[in-house]
Parts: structure tokens; sequence; C-alpha cells
């Protein structure tokens, strides 16, 4: 009997073991089940109560119908090489006036413009102007206009979100989202050599197809232009010329940079550029920070000197000044500074800000015209860069003292010993009015041009030069 009783207890712990073998699984996997099941309940629970993301996509699509209809697809044409090229714009005015990139358009002999209701009317070339890459051209449709909303602040916020329009890829009316990376913004591959950068950086996908089309904020109203992106293959070139695909590093000409060219170009059909008259550092040399008791900082340009007589000089800026603003637009760099100033035209009075001995100063300076070799300092370097090739003054012209091998001069027919006397037919005072020349004439732009050239036989000939 007593061997009967020892065996039954272990009898009874080998079943309750089975059966928790058995039947434990089936338990702890019905749990799991009914608590993923309660984890589901809970979370529709919460998105059908709380409709934060619901109405966020709601505004996102109120932007994209309160934008699309002021978009435009570009398309353009002509007998010359290169002029074809396609891209967006954006409707400026209730007088017809739609915005784009100067390389958009060049000096296309034929400009389509279509509407996101299907309209496609011919557009006219009002002006370009390649030194911000900017453009105005003008439509002839009657009713269908919706001029954007343009943004009353200069200057957007870092972090803010923005929405890039446009057609990548020839994907008509599109839209994509990023935010403000940063500000003031100066790229080392421009799209145009010499050109005035001052640009927004967003993280907004841009891509071949979206040059020229507008940048958005929250409310749905414009804060600067789609110009320019960052890829592997290049920094600050267009879409167009980048060699590749959005890399979450995008580039927009800033509101405050397109307003007064758009001014001028409609009144007057082109752009006279103002000229400030200090000297300061450029990039980062000269910039200072100013902090007020509160913890509130600007930044601004020092200025190194004041030429005599100038506009500076007869408004009361002097050296040691630190320039903070300019028409309400905070002065991040000695780039963003100047792309303001040029865009102010001869004559303008524009209203600066300035630090001086603890204190905040308002004046306001009258612009004059630019000068030549103000320009040209800005056009030589980078201009003889990207043809290959060095130029230098000479008594006959422009003297072609070096050719690198496989550059767009050297693909020309220039050669080294080359005197170059004419642009187009046309004859140049000196060295700067010569680059301002080319940049004019839309060799910055692909636009070919016709160089008269004396070689070193004594023999005349006509070069053709293209970017």
């Amino acid at each position: 009997m007593r061997r009967i009783e020892t065996v039954v207890p272990m009898i009874m712990l080998a079943v309750a073991a089975l059966l928790a073998l058995l039947v434990g699984p089936r338990l702890l996997s019905q749990y799991a089940v009914a608590e993923q099941s309660a984890r589901i309940e809970l979370a529709r629970n919460e998105l059908r109560d709380d409709d934060i993301l619901r109405r966020i996509d709601r505004a996102v699509a109120s932007i994209a119908d309160s934008v699309n209809p002021s978009v435009v697809h570009i398309e353009t044409g002509g007998r010359r090489r290169g002029a074809a090229s396609s891209g967006a714009g954006w409707v400026y005015d209730s007088r017809g006036h739609i915005v784009t990139n100067a390389h958009v358009v060049g000096r296309s002999e034929r400009i389509s413009v279509e509407f996101s209701d299907g309209a496609v009317v011919a557009g006219e070339l009002v002006g370009t102007d390649i030194y911000t890459d900017i453009a105005v051209v003008r439509v002839d449709r009657g009713s269908g206009l919706f001029p954007v909303m343009r943004s009353e602040s200069r200057l957007p916020r870092v972090g803010e979100r923005v929405y890039a329009f446009g057609s990548p890829f020839g994907f008509k009316f599109s839209m994509s989202e990023g935010i403000v990376s940063g500000l003031g913004r100066s790229t080392p591959g421009s799209s145009i050599p010499g050109g005035y950068t001052n640009y927004i950086q967003t993280d907004a996908a841009v891509n071949p197809g979206n040059s020229g089309g507008p940048l958005v904020n929250t409310d749905g109203h414009v804060v600067g232009m789609n110009v320019a992106i960052a890829t592997a293959q290049s920094i600050g070139a267009t879409p167009e010329d980048s060699g590749g695909d959005s890399a979450g590093i995008s580039f927009a000409i800033p509101l405050g940079t397109i307003e007064p060219i758009v001014s001028q170009l409609i009144e007057h059909g082109s752009v006279s550029r103002g000229f400030l008259g200090i000297n300061f550092g450029g990039g980062q040399r000269g910039i200072e920070r100013v902090v007020f008791d509160d913890g509130t900082v600007l930044t601004g340009v020092r200025v190194a000197g004041v030429v005599e007589d100038g506009p500076s000089d007869n408004a009361g800026i002097r050296p040691d000044d630190v320039i903070v603003s300019v028409e309400g637009s905070p002065i991040l760099n000695s780039e963003s500074l100047v792309s303001l100033i040029s865009s102010g035209r001869p004559g303008d009075g524009v209203d600066v800000e300035i630090w001086r001995e603890g204190t905040l100063r308002s004046m306001t300076v009258v612009l004059a015209p630019i000068r030549p070799e103000v320009l040209a300092q800005r056009l030589a370097t980078p201009t003889m860069m990207q043809l290959g090739a060095r130029l230098i003054a000479s008594d006959e012209g422009m003297l072609v003292a070096d050719i690198f091998r496989e550059f767009p001069a050297d693909r020309s027919g220039l050669r080294a010993g080359d005197q170059i006397v004419t642009i187009n037919g046309k004859a140049f005072p000196g060295p700067d009015e010569f680059f301002v020349m080319l940049a004019d004439e839309g060799l910055l732009t692909g636009i070919t041009v016709e160089l008269g050239v004396l070689g070193q036989d004594g023999e005349r000939r006509t070069v053709r030069l293209r970017m």
C-alpha cells in the first residue's frame, strides 16, 4: 500500500506538468491576443477622440488648395541651342505678371505658361536679372488669375514649416513639405557666377522642374522662390544642372530680395543696382553680435570704412557702426547686406538701422548707382574659373594668359595669347566692363556669345563661347 501511495502523487504531478505544457501556451497566447486587442481598441478610440492629425491634414490640404491655382508650369523653346527648358513660376499680381527664375526662361523666343486648371497661354518676357536669378513673364489670360499671397514678415524663422511647389521631373503642380534649416546661406556653387545669394535653406524636396516655384509658409504666403539644391555632385547648382536628385538641402531666394527686383523689372524692364558706399569684411569677417540686457541678440556687419562723399557718408554712417537691418530685414551676414542693397534702385532711400556706442539708430541712405568695378569684383574670378581661362587686361583688350584643357574656353577654340577685342560685335572700354558685358549678354545663363579675337599671328577670327 505504501508503495502505491507514493506513486500516485508522482503521477498527479506528471499529469499536472503535462497539462501545463499543453494548456499554458494557449492561455498565454489568449492573454497576449486580449492585451493586443485592448491596445488596438484604445488607440482607435484615441484617434477618434483626438482629431489633431486630421486638423493638420486639413490645414496642409488648405495650403495646397490656396496656392496651387497661383502656381504655373513653364515650358520654353527657341531656335538657339540650349534655349529649351522647363520649370515653374507663380502669379505675382492681377495684371498677369508671373515670377520665375532667370535660368528657367533665359532669352527664350517662346514661353508657354500652363495653369493648374489646364489652361495654356503664351507668355511674354518682361525682363530678367541674372545676378539674382529672377525673371518676370507676362500673360494675357483675362479671368482666372489668382495672385499668391505674399508674407508680410521679412524672413521666416529656422524650424518653421515650409512647402515647395513646382514641377519636379515634369510632375506638374507638385507640393513637398519641409522646415527652414538655415538663413542667409551663400552657396559656393551658385548657378550664376558672382550672383547675389542670401538664400533660405530648407529640407523640402526640390528637384529638376521645381525651379521658379514658390516656397510658402503655413499661412500659404510666399516667403521665397526655389532656386538651387545641394547634392553629392554639386552644391548650389540649379536643380536642372545639379547632376543629382534632392538630398534634403535646397535653397530659395527670400521674398525681401524678390519684391524690389520684380518691381524694377515690371516698371523698367531691367534692374539698376544700388550702391551703399561702405567697406566691410566678407564671409564671417566683420560679423558682429549685439546682445541686449534682456538677452535679445542681433547680428550685423561692422563698417570698416566709408567712401568719402558717398551715400553712407552723406547719411551719417561712420566706421565701426554695425548695420543690423535694411528695410526691416535682419542682416545675418555680409552676403545678406549686399543682396538687400543691390535690390534697391539708385536714387531710392532705404531705411538702415545701425548699432553705435550701445544705441540703436535709424537713418535713411539714398543709394547711388553701383560702379562697374564693384560688379566686376564679384564676376571676374568665378567667371574665369568656370570658363577655364585666366584673362588679363592689355592694350588691345583682354589677353588670354592661360587656358585649361577640356573647359569651355578650350572647347570654344580660344588659345593662350589671343586678344579678345569685342563681345557680340561690341567694344568694351576696359576689363571691368568686359566681365559686366559678358554677363549682360547672357553668357552666365547659358547663352552663346561671339567673341572677336585677334590671334598671335595677327589673324582676326570669331569664337563662339558658351558656358
